[in-house]
């Protein structure tokens, strides 16, 4: 729920027969949808611009699409549920005031700059069972500080946390896998 001048909204969710998110709306209090204010938020469609300042994801989706809350400025943050087993590219690409995110350990794939220019971004958790970190998946997290990385993960994309803080820590349980482990990454 947010609220905006008294106003109070709510998000529905259409999740596919997948359990893969298709879209978010924003609804007002008698739960009508709002689709002038939100465009849908599925695979490469983006929420530019909308009220939307935290997102709970239900139980039993599968996975994040692609560009699903890219460019939403106001979500500060973001619950996902352990069912989730993937994050599409840029699937959270420009959300500017997210702050903190945990990926639960059903997650085995964050997807290209899926969190890339989350500028705002100061810590991220991922959980045992990520298995593959995608190329600039944090790229330009200028306020990325901690990061935990176990150490199920055996891919990490190049520029994964480019131009991110410069007194970023990397908290990684990783063994030596392979020479993308540690390429192009402090």
């Amino acid at each position: 729920m947010t609220s905006e001048s008294n106003r109070t909204y709510a998000v529905k969710f259409t999740i596919k027969e997948s359990g893969v998110l298709e879209k978010a709306e924003l609804t007002n209090e008698d739960g009508a949808v709002i689709t002038d204010t939100v465009r849908g938020v599925g695979e490469r469609e983006y929420c530019d611009d909308s009220l939307l300042t935290f997102a709970t994801i239900p139980p039993g989706v599968t996975g994040i699409g692609a560009g699903a809350f890219a460019g939403c400025d106001w979500l500060a943050g973001v619950t996902i549920p352990g069912s989730v087993t993937s994050i599409g590219d840029k699937a959270f690409y420009d959300c500017y005031s997210l702050t903190e995110v945990t990926i639960p350990a059903g997650v085995a794939r964050i997807g290209d700059e899926a969190f890339a220019e989350c500028n705002q971004l100061e810590r991220a958790t991922l959980h045992g069972g990520v298995t593959s970190i995608g190329y600039r998946a944090f790229a330009w997290c200028e306020s990325l500080k901690s990061i935990t990385i176990p150490g199920s993960v055996t891919h990490v994309g190049e520029e994964a946390f480019a131009w991110c803080a410069k007194d970023l820590v990397i908290h990684s349980q990783m063994t030596a896998k392979g020479e993308d482990n540690d390429e192009n990454n402090p």
